[in-house]
């Protein structure tokens, strides 16, 4: 209170000083013209630094709601997310479906009897997935696990030549990457 006190001292005093020097004065319009300059430069100062303050507090605000709310057309909002992972073993054929929020790229290796596909930043939280397929003349296994970043899908055929085909379809809003070995010779 006592702050408060003295600041409206402080502006009596100065609207007390004004008046004497105002009649003391030969000329007052040219003196009032004088204290219209002086509060304009002071009120334009005072804007002035309120519109400053205003965007320095917005740019920090921004960084702030920028850390906590990724930009939605960011690689990492863009990431694709895989929902599910099966496998479904049918007369004649074996099917593994990864099923992924988004459209999928990926890149496909055929070393000798084998496929391997990896999905770049696609995202996996089932942990690993693998199995074995017994087929005539030999047999195959396949695996799913996250690698870093990547979704790592590897069919290795033993005692024999794998023939995988691979494609991705759309599924309503899914993506649903097909990888297909047929069972029989």
């Amino acid at each position: 209170m006592n702050l408060w006190r003295r600041l409206v001292d402080w502006l009596l005093r100065e609207q007390r000083a004004r008046r004497d020097e105002l009649a003391r004065v030969e000329d007052p319009d040219l003196l009032r013209a004088e204290w219209r300059g002086q509060r304009q430069r002071l009120t334009l100062w005072l804007a002035s630094a309120a519109l400053g303050a205003g965007l320095f507090g917005m740019i920090l605000g921004q960084l702030v709601y920028q850390r906590t709310h990724p930009d939605p057309w960011s690689a990492e909002a863009r990431r694709p997310v895989i929902l599910g992972v099966e496998a479904h073993q049918e007369a004649g054929r074996f099917e593994l479906l990864i099923t992924a929020d988004r459209s999928l790229f990926y890149e496909r290796y055929r070393p000798d009897g084998a496929l391997s596909l990896r999905l770049p930043r696609a995202r996996w939280d089932g942990g690993e997935r693998q199995g074995r397929v017994a087929r005539p003349g030999g047999s195959f296994s396949w695996t799913v696990r996250q690698d870093g970043q990547d979704l790592k899908v590897l069919l290795v055929g033993v005692g024999g030549a794998l023939q995988a085909s691979d494609r991705i379809v759309e599924a309503g809003e899914d993506w649903v990457l097909h990888v297909e070995v047929p069972l029989t010779p």
